[in-house]
């Protein structure tokens, strides 16, 4: 558009306020309730054909309906969406924020603080998760489409805003969108679901956190070939004062094998809350004048705030779905639990205390059980079977795994990782069985016993021998009070094969 029309559907203009690839933003007054929005109305690329244009419109007004419906304090409220009788265009009528998105807070502050880094995630992931469980997946999750309000709040923006897919070049060769923030998933115009937002809340995150985005390039190509093939620098690798426990977040988020995801966004809510804190406000933005909310504000934000005292994260610190304890205190050398001056000070301050700081482990190494020796036979009767249901199992009871290492080696160290955390650390050995023309056949067996708790799982086994490493992983969902066994062979008994395979029963 040209100039400034006088109105769009039954909203006048009263002036731009941004503009992007998918369309312009105006400050428009709604004469029916008196009120000031933020009109968006839709452009698409000059090379879209007809087809593309019907199939847009009908999308657009399929999502709008369905971002319509969500209510969430952060989730952009749409009012109304239409299209102009005189012009034909697509239009959006969204609640008016005052504040500024988070891509201008970037350019102005390059990076910030890793509390407000985490806690500004925690809140999109929370608005995420309530799309989600309505069934909406954004698809653009970008600091452009996240509004910071003076309050130092976010709001996702562009809910109902429907993408052109990811592959379609114009006419002109430009790419439609930025694939900055992409999952893989989305560049290879694969179907994407809600894990496709939790990779893009991942690369907003980390650029949060850094300065820079997690896949960059000087061309769309070169961006697209680091997000297909490389995998980011840790963040604490390149900010100092950043500790590895969000490294743990953010590979996680970034997995580029969505199955290795957060399962959810309110699972990644609640590993950021295992380390900022339920409820805190730490590094929050104070209030500032940012305008009455007839305009995006110039000038940066106040500065970030963290407030004395905060708590350190522990450096052993893991996520809530790859945490994972080491207890049995008779193997102290390989499951020894590395407790701190800090643990036994929260022990004094109080067990609720403790418990409410520290997230459940997810998994924990056990010991086997004796098998219980069999009962004298007795001329009394069997007791007769129950005809009453046993009890109830707690929605978040333990499930236990067992885990069966068969090999043909004369030593290694066996590792098994439960979501990418290491339980099990474990040499071996095995005993000759038998000599044939100076060759010695070997064969070994190493037992142990987890406690996994409920949720999808995904559990890897590593062997490592000589020079020599076999990887294998698979993903299982484990049931509350269930009893699982894994089966890892290496190598036939005795035979020259070294192939890892896993089996379930």
């Amino acid at each position: 558009m040209n100039g400034l029309p006088e109105a769009v559907g039954r909203y006048r203009l009263l002036r731009e306020l941004g503009r992007g690839m998918m369309g312009v933003v105006y400050l428009a007054k709604d004469p029916d309730l008196g009120r000031d929005i933020a009109l968006k109305v839709i452009q698409l690329p000059p090379g879209a054909t007809e087809a593309e244009r019907s199939s847009f419109e009908q999308r657009f007004f399929a999502e709008a309906q369905s971002a319509a419906r969500l209510t969430h304090p952060g989730i952009v409220i749409v009012h109304d969406v239409g299209r102009d009788a005189t012009s034909g265009a697509l239009f959006m009528a969204l609640q008016l924020l005052p504040g500024q998105t988070l891509d201008h807070l970037l350019k102005s502050r390059k990076r910030l603080e890793w509390q407000e880094a985490l806690r500004i995630t925690r809140k999109v992931a929370e608005a995420l998760e309530h799309a989600h469980s309505e069934g909406v997946v954004h698809r653009d999750i970008k600091p452009a489409n996240i509004m910071i309000l003076p309050s130092g709040e976010p709001k996702i923006m562009d809910f109902g805003i429907a993408k052109i897919e990811a592959g379609h070049l114009t006419a002109t060769g430009q790419f439609i969108g930025t694939p900055l923030y992409m999952s893989p998933e989305q560049a290879m115009a694969r179907p994407v679901d809600g894990r496709s937002d939790i990779f893009s809340l991942g690369s907003v995150l980390y650029e949060m956190l850094v300065g820079t985005p997690a896949f960059d390039g000087e061309s769309v190509t070169k961006i697209l070939f680091q997000l297909m093939s490389t995998e980011p620098e840790p963040p604490s690798a390149r900010i100092g004062s950043l500790s590895p426990a969000i490294d743990n977040i953010l590979r996680r988020c970034l997995a580029k094998d969505a199955t290795l995801r957060y399962s959810s966004a309110q699972a990644l809510a609640n590993d950021i809350t295992a380390i900022i804190g339920p409820g805190t406000d730490a590094g929050r933005l104070p209030p500032s004048s940012v305008g009455s909310g007839t305009e995006i504000a110039e000038s940066p934000l106040a500065a970030l705030v963290t407030p004395e005292g905060e708590r350190r994260i522990p450096e052993d610190w893991a996520s809530l779905e790859t945490r994972a304890l080491r207890g049995n205190p008779a193997k102290k050398s390989r499951r020894a639990l590395m407790v701190g001056g800090g643990v036994v000070a929260l022990a004094l301050a109080g067990w609720a205390t403790w418990s409410f700081l520290t997230p459940p482990p997810v998994a924990r190494l056990i010991e086997t059980p004796a098998e219980p020796e069999p009962a004298p036979s007795t001329s009394e009767p069997a007791e007769a079977p129950r005809t009453t249901p046993p009890p109830a199992r707690p929605a978040n009871q333990a499930a236990r795994l067992t885990v069966d290492f068969e090999h043909s080696l004369k030593g290694g160290v066996f590792r098994l990782y439960v979501d990418d955390l290491r339980v099990i650390d474990e040499p071996f050995g095995g005993r000759i069985t038998k000599k044939i023309v100076g060759m010695e056949m070997r064969k070994g067996r190493l037992t142990e016993t987890l406690e996994v708790m409920p949720g999808l799982r995904v559990v890897k086994v590593e062997v490592l021998w000589d020079d020599n490493i076999k990887t294998e992983r698979s993903q299982t969902f484990f049931n509350p009070g269930s009893r699982l066994r894994l089966k890892a062979k290496l190598g036939s008994m005795g035979g020259l094969r070294k192939d890892l395979s896993l089996e379930w029963n």
